[in-house]
């Protein structure tokens, strides 16, 4: 096992509980989170240390660094993956709490206590999708145009202002998903089209809407690979880690009534942005098909068509690190829709709880 000291925030969520779980085969790695981790992730990470805490609380974040020090010696990376998200468009009092100071508290600590390098975990949905012929790259700049967006934006500043101090790598990371989906937004999507309601076979606009998603198994892959080559990397690294491109609504759509075999008519509704918002009125008003938090809002609408086509080249090149071909979205929707179809109640289940913010890992993760 290697000497390195791993510390990782949000340890027991989605990308969390199979991050740790991997870095625990190589590293002595403390698991910080305000949720206690399942049995199952205890069992599947036995070395790691685990701490329960809100990274919005300062004094609680020092003393738990300080404990690490005095159990180790040194804390080597960082791994900050703990953050909030909500896809409307009103502030809450979390994004300002853990995405914004709690990242600041992360890098006082980190600072305090000499880490190597912080590793950030950022999103593509922190940038605005690009006029039609463009794409998005790793430096692109962030947009403050829904609150989430404007509170990884304020993340990545406070991570740039600490790199002079600290190096630091900011992980863009596209649409995280698994075999079992748990991405909350490609969920909606698949209850929605596989549903008998009149709205099941709609699509806004000419279903080009799509972003960049990626498996979680290379998620961790690239994570690994940022802790292998931090010697290599400059003090303000910006990666964006997604499949190349992006898939569109159009491509996701056809797969998911392929699978279901639904012997109805399958072919797309294609509906204008104004006929769009009143299918959204319509879909909140009957209830929201993902744990009654609704992931289609009317400020999606506004980009209708205008895809987050992202060019990872300088990552791909830099991290000698790419997407696994098996592991696209394309190639693993089967899967998703088999277990759909065939283990319908624990899907629906394990992405309700990611959706409600109970996430609990399962051996079957990894």
């Amino acid at each position: 096992m290697s000497e390195n000291v791993v510390l990782v925030t949000g340890a027991a969520g989605f990308i969390g509980s199979s991050l740790v779980v991997a870095l625990s085969e190589d590293f002595q790695v403390i698991g910080l989170d305000k949720r206690k981790p399942s049995a199952a992730l205890i069992k599947g990470a036995k070395q790691v240390k685990w701490i329960e805490l809100n990274i919005g609380d300062a004094a609680a974040l020092n003393s738990a660094f300080q404990q690490i020090f005095s159990d180790y010696g040194k804390i080597d990376f960082v791994i900050h993956l703990a953050a909030y998200y909500h896809f409307g468009i009103d502030w809450q009092k979390e994004y300002e709490l853990t995405n914004i100071k709690g990242t600041q508290n992360i890098c006082n600590a980190a600072e305090k206590f000499g880490a190597q390098r912080i590793i950030f975990s950022s999103s593509v949905a922190a940038l605005i999708p690009p006029e039609k012929g463009h794409h998005l790259n790793e430096g692109s700049p962030t947009s403050d145009y829904i609150p989430y967006a404007r509170s990884k934006s304020e993340g990545e500043f406070i991570i740039k202002n600490v790199s002079s101090v600290i190096p630091c790598t900011i992980l863009r990371l596209g649409g995280v998903f698994s075999d079992w989906c748990e991405l909350p937004p490609l969920y909606s999507l698949i209850r929605l089209w596989s549903s008998f309601k009149p709205i099941s076979n709609i699509i806004p606009g000419k279903g080009e809407s799509g972003i960049p998603y990626i498996h979680i198994k290379d998620v961790i892959r690239v994570f690994l690979r940022c802790i292998a080559l931090h010697n290599k990397l400059s003090d303000h690294e910006i990666f964006i880690a997604s499949q190349n491109g992006a898939v569109s609504h159009g491509e996701l759509y056809s797969i998911i009534k392929k699978v279901l075999n639904y012997r109805g008519p399958n072919n797309p509704i294609y509906i204008s942005k104004s006929i769009a918002k009143i299918a959204l009125r319509f879909k909140s008003k009957f209830g929201h098909l993902a744990g009654g938090i609704n992931f289609e809002q009317p400020w999606m609408l506004k980009y209708t068509d205008r895809p987050w086509i992202v060019n990872n080249d300088y990552t791909r090149k830099k991290l000698s690190w790419g997407t696994n071909p098996d592991l696209d979205i394309l190639e693993r929707l089967p899967v998703i829709m088999k277990f759909f179809k065939e283990q319908k109640r624990e899907l629906i289940s394990r992405n309700e709880r990611r959706i409600s913010g109970k996430y609990i890992y399962l051996s079957d993760q990894n």
